[in-house]
């Protein structure tokens, strides 16, 4: 992907408004997420696009796990739009806190390792909300290389 971390992270509107949307559908009471698609420019990564879950994605109140075959069509055509890639992720939490699980980082740690996928860093976007409406949940966004998971924007303050 790139040489180097990002100084600054910069999300897209339609992004957060995508997400916004989307994490509706936790209301149902399952976990739900998609691809964060975007670009590096000079020492920011922008993120440019956020899909939804797909039709075939699994969905449960404690595990979400994306159509792969819908995230890679969205991640084929935002390379064509405007040359972003696949950057991270963004998931709901139904009760949990706006934190990664031990489950989360496991598979933040295992996309990392694999040198097909060629990260340097993975951003992740958590969506929390124990009273499930949905309209304002605890959002964090985390960026994690190999050695360090760290929070950076907790409600949109850094």
């Amino acid at each position: 992907m790139t040489d180097t971390v990002p100084a600054s992270i910069i999300v897209a509107t339609s992004v957060v408004d995508t997400i916004a949307h989307e994490a509706q559908a936790s209301r149902d009471g399952t976990e739900t997420g998609g691809i964060l698609l975007g670009t590096t420019e000079g020492n920011s990564l922008v993120i440019r696009h956020a899909g939804g879950p797909g039709r075939h994605a699994t969905r449960r109140a404690t595990f979400f796990q994306r159509d792969l075959n819908h995230a890679q069509a969205l991640g084929d055509q935002a390379f064509e739009r405007d040359r972003s890639v696949w950057v991270g992720e963004w998931h709901t939490h139904l009760a949990a806190p706006a934190v990664p699980s031990s489950r989360d980082i496991a598979t933040y740690q295992k996309l990392l390792a694999d040198p097909e996928l060629d990260f340097d860093f993975f951003v992740a976007i958590i969506l929390a909300d124990p009273t499930n409406n949905w309209t304002q949940p605890q959002t964090a966004t985390w960026f994690i290389t190999p050695s360090e998971t760290r929070v950076i924007i907790t409600n949109g303050h850094t």
